[in-house]
């Protein structure tokens, strides 16, 4: 039997997917922090958070945190925070 080579890229065809609308502004907006639970992501987005309160004017800051950085975030979590915040900004930190 001879040698077999296999081509190891991707050819599956996707969908191309919409990005969500920019917000014109932050101000009075009600914004989630999502720790991806990386660490020292909660560092920065304590940063974040003061930048967003004090230059931008955001309504509310809800911070919320993956279980696991393993997973995307639960159906529940992802729910929640459409339904209560009007953008999310993730922390990705080490």
């Amino acid at each position: 039997m001879g040698e077999i080579l296999l081509d190891p890229t991707d050819q599956v065809e996707r969908e191309q997917k919409r990005l969500a609308p920019r917000l014109e502004a932050l101000s009075g907006k009600t914004i989630c922090l999502l720790d991806i639970s990386k660490p020292k992501g909660s560092f920065f987005l304590d940063q974040v958070e003061e930048l967003l309160r004090e230059r931008y004017g955001v309504k509310e800051v809800v911070r919320r945190k993956k279980p696991t950085i393993a997973r995307p975030a639960p159906d529940e979590l992802r729910s929640e925070i459409v339904q209560h915040c009007e953008a999310v900004i993730e922390a990705l930190s080490d």
